[in-house]
């Protein structure tokens, strides 16, 4: 099945890159085409994708990434043009000797030479923005996997769900029609009758809820895919553990090579390169320059040099706001740094307590389903009613949807556990 899905998966990454970098003006119909093509060709009618098919799919098809990966290839390219040499600079002059048939003119070819070093700065700091852009775009990928994972964990508890339901209905009218004979014989009262019709409706009702929960998840992952709508009938995969393990609490050390930390610290250096920049504006610029006049019918060459000499404090409005800029920038920094040690504190805390709450569940659900055994053994010797065998078998089915909200909220824990370092 990988090799199948790796052989549909290149093909469109081809079009897909053709169609991203194509020239071509925009063609919203040739557009939706090509899109309908590269859905057809990832999730085919009746496909069952796994967790990392369809992280693949989205990480080609997402447009807000390729947003991100379009900004990242947009800053290295002006980091790779930044900190040229300015221009060299052509004068020319001409006059002539009032009352004399006497001309004269001038040549003056200039070049700043880059003293100051700005054009090194101005490299780094495009390169500082190249970094925080990668980070950023790293970081953006890292949140959309975790929204995606966690979107198909809370699909495929959904799935479980309907399907509990699905196995829990047939057994509801039979019992509401059994019920309904007995009563009519007066071998139970009206009020168990009423009991097992409540229950009907009610996982009647609730299957509707669920029904309608699905296909909204099903639209979120369809547009978090970046899917066309063609393809919204597309079921992941169930492969989910019945309880999964404890995910392990990141250390410090391995938050610090967070995408999120790493973008705000090199934006941070970004931020005091500028600083220097600023800092070396106030610094002469050098100028060099060569002559040639004609002046009275002789040529005249020569050599200058320029200097501009930084008067009334230059540039200190931008000094200002770059030591500003530095200084929230590195505020933002800090703030990260504890909201990622305080996220991985509270989210392992959280994980311990809905494993708690998955374990207590499971026990009193095996507990109950051998209190449910006893009952029909009971009940098929003639020592058992039917309303109390019902009770039996609906509080086992209710066991097990509360076992299954308990595990939708250790995958709402776990997800961001797994991917936030």
């Amino acid at each position: 099945m990988i090799r199948r899905f790796l052989g549909t998966l290149v093909p469109a990454l081809m079009l897909g890159a053709c169609t991203l970098y194509s020239p071509a003006p925009i063609d919203l119909a040739r557009d939706t085409e090509y899109w309908r093509q590269f859905s057809s060709a990832l999730c085919p009618p009746g496909s069952h994708p796994s967790g990392e098919q369809l992280r693949a799919i989205g990480l080609l098809l997402n447009p807000d990434l390729n947003k991100a990966r379009l900004t990242y290839a947009r800053s290295t390219e002006i980091s790779r043009l930044a900190g040229l040499w300015s221009d060299p600079s052509l004068s020319f002059d001409w006059s002539k000797v009032m009352n004399e048939a006497v001309r004269n003119y001038g040549i003056t070819p200039g070049l700043t030479l880059p003293v100051t070093g700005l054009p090194g700065l101005a490299r780094k700091v495009a390169e500082q923005y190249r970094e925080a852009d990668y980070w950023k775009m790293r970081e953006q990928e890292r949140s959309y996997i975790e929204e995606l994972e966690g979107l198909r964990c809370r699909l495929l508890v959904v799935h479980r769900k309907q399907n509990a339901i699905r196995n829990r209905m047939p057994e509801l009218r039979r019992e509401k029609e059994d019920m309904a004979r007995l009563q009519k014989l007066g071998e139970i009262s009206f009020a168990d009758y009423q009991v097992a019709c409540q229950r009907l409706l009610d996982t009647e009702k609730e299957g509707q809820e669920l029904t309608a929960q699905h296909l909204e998840l099903h639209a979120k992952l369809v547009s978090l895919l970046g899917l066309h709508p063609d393809a919204r009938r597309v079921e992941p995969l169930d492969d989910l553990p019945t309880l999964p393990a404890a995910a392990p609490v990141p250390t410090p050390e391995e938050l610090t090579q967070a995408p999120a930390l790493l973008a705000e610290l090199a934006t941070y250096g970004a931020t005091e390169a500028e600083l220097r920049r600023e800092i070396r504006r106030q610094w002469p610029e050098l100028g060099v320059s060569g002559i040639f006049e004609r002046e009275e019918g002789e040529n005249k060459r020569g050599f200058g040099i320029s200097l501009d000499i930084p008067l009334w404090n230059r540039n200190r409005e931008a000094i200002a706001k770059a030591r500003g800029d530095r200084a929230l920038q590195g505020s933002e920094v800090v703030a990260r740094w504890r909201g990622l040690m305080q996220r991985a504190a509270e989210l392992g805390d959280r994980q311990q307590l809905a494993l708690q709450h998955c374990r207590t569940v499971a026990d009193a659900t095996r507990e109950l389903e051998e209190a449910e055994q006893r009952q029909e053994r009971l009940f098929s010797m003639g020592e058992a009613t039917l309303p109390s065998l019902a009770e039996a078998r609906h509080e086992v089915y209710q066991r097990r949807l509360n076992y299954l909200d308990c595990l939708a909220e250790l995958y709402e824990v776990q997800v961001p556990l797994r991917f936030l370092r």
